[in-house]
């Protein structure tokens, strides 16, 4: 253990704290939300799967005037019959479409028995002059319509994240679909959530004269994102880092112990030449013996 002393050093405690108090709970802490992420998302898409496999219900069986769709019943087929308002009829801004900005047209559906869905017949692209300009809107089926659709809930700031802007819009625009809003601005008896089309009989208008055409709502993705892989990625980490620390810590120590060796070779060296030096001296140092006188 003495070869690693040095690890108690305030240098290496530093190391020591930013790996494992900073750095591993943190990959940790990443890991685990997006762990909770991928359990939303699986959560979510067996929600959305049972839905889409359900035969679709009457909007009378799902959805009342005023009351809040709850989250399990989101995505539930429909059926809805009745009439379209175009009198009370509305743009919701900030939508693309393969990239491309738009709007959804919102429409009010009038019932059998008076009261109003609010249905989201799909998508048009903006004006190209003038994003903000509200563009024209293809006309409903006349008459009768028989729509299916799924049921979705009423928008609003805490389920979008986006802050419901009621003034400084163009006339018939407006930023969150929310139920609540748009019954107080029309008078209508509006059922607590909307319903995005999926089939409509007769069909929707094809186009109108400028060419402006309604494109459906897509389906629903039921992909799981990549929340799997980065929950494993920050845990990966993890153990990169409390190898690297390992590493880092060995390294140290062997090149300790090289620098050791290397200093203790030196060492024996300068003592090895001293002492040649020392011998050398002292046979310099040594008087020669006198010479003997010659025999008579």
């Amino acid at each position: 253990m003495s070869r690693y002393r040095f690890v108690f050093s305030w240098r290496w405690i530093r190391l020591h704290v930013l790996i494992w108090l900073v750095l591993i709970p943190s990959f940790i802490g990443l890991g685990m939300w997006q762990r909770s992420r991928y359990h939303e998302r699986t959560a979510e898409n067996a929600v959305i799967r049972t839905a889409m496999n359900a035969p679709p219900v009457p909007i009378e069986d799902a959805d009342a005037v005023g009351a809040a769709v709850p989250q399990k019943a989101r995505w539930k087929q429909l059926t809805l019959v009745g009439t379209f308002d175009t009198a009370h009829q509305f743009l919701a801004r900030n939508h693309q479409e393969n990239g491309n900005p738009g709007f959804y047209v919102i429409t009010p559906m009038t019932l059998a028995d008076g009261t109003s869905v609010l249905v989201n017949r799909g998508w048009i692209p903006t004006v190209d002059s003038d994003e903000q300009q509200s563009p024209a809107i293809p006309a409903p089926p006349a008459g009768t319509v028989t729509v299916t659709g799924r049921l979705q809930q009423s928008e609003t700031k805490g389920n979008t994240g986006i802050r419901d802007v009621t003034s400084g819009l163009p006339a018939g625009q407006i930023s969150l679909i929310n139920t609540g809003a748009l019954a107080a601005k029309t008078g209508l008896q509006l059922r607590g959530g909307y319903a995005e089309v999926i089939t409509s009989k007769p069909a929707d208008s094809a186009a109108n004269s400028s060419g402006v055409q309604i494109t459906p709502v897509d389906a629903p993705s039921l992909d799981e994102g990549p929340y799997l892989s980065y929950w494993f990625q920050w845990w990966l980490f993890c153990v990169i880092a409390a190898g690297g620390w390992v590493t880092i810590i060995r390294r140290e120590a062997q090149h300790r112990d090289r620098e050791a060796a290397e200093a203790a070779e030196e060492d024996e060296e300068n003592e090895e030449e001293d002492s040649e030096e020392d011998e050398e001296a002292e046979g310099a140092e040594t008087p020669a013996a006198p010479a003997t006188a010659p025999a008579p």
